[in-house]
């Protein structure tokens, strides 16, 4: 029985450490197929990611472009805030000189008038100056400014 003893006290080791490598093996394998399903996941996902990529870089670019426009408006604002500012102090203007200005417009006004009644004496006595000229002998005759009609 000895010699059964030492056999299987050999062996048994030798069957342990057998069925140890066995599973591990096998536990090896069976990682090696999870990583290769995951590979071939990532793979079959990387399309659509790429696409998704291209996608975002697209928008990126709208969204720079956007930004290049929004500083342009900002710059139209801030044009558009200093003539209001502008304006309103226009307004202030008008609004302090009003009666003046309406006083010189009046007074414009009456000097227009009385410039046309002195162009119309004009024009009269011209047509006067011009009739005393022609019954005035050749050598006497004179031109009195255009208001005769020479």
């Amino acid at each position: 029985m000895k010699f059964n003893l030492a056999i299987l006290s050999t062996i048994v080791p030798l069957i342990v450490v057998a069925v140890g490598l066995i599973g591990w093996v096998v536990t090896i394998r069976a990682d090696i197929n999870v990583a290769q399903a995951q590979v071939v996941e990532i793979r079959e996902s990387i399309p659509p990611l790429q696409a998704e990529a291209k996608q975002c870089a697209i928008e990126i670019h709208n969204l720079q472009e956007l930004i290049k426009d929004i500083d342009k408006i900002e710059e139209v604002v801030e044009d558009i805030d200093v003539l209001i500012f502008q304006i309103g102090k226009l307004a202030e203007d008008v609004d302090e000189y009003g009666p003046e200005i309406e006083v010189l417009q009046r007074n414009l006004a009456l000097a227009n008038d009385q410039m046309k009644t002195i162009m119309s004496d004009h024009s009269y006595m011209g047509n006067m100056l011009e009739e005393l000229g022609k019954s005035q002998p050749a050598g006497e005759r004179r031109d009195y400014g255009g208001y005769g009609g020479y």
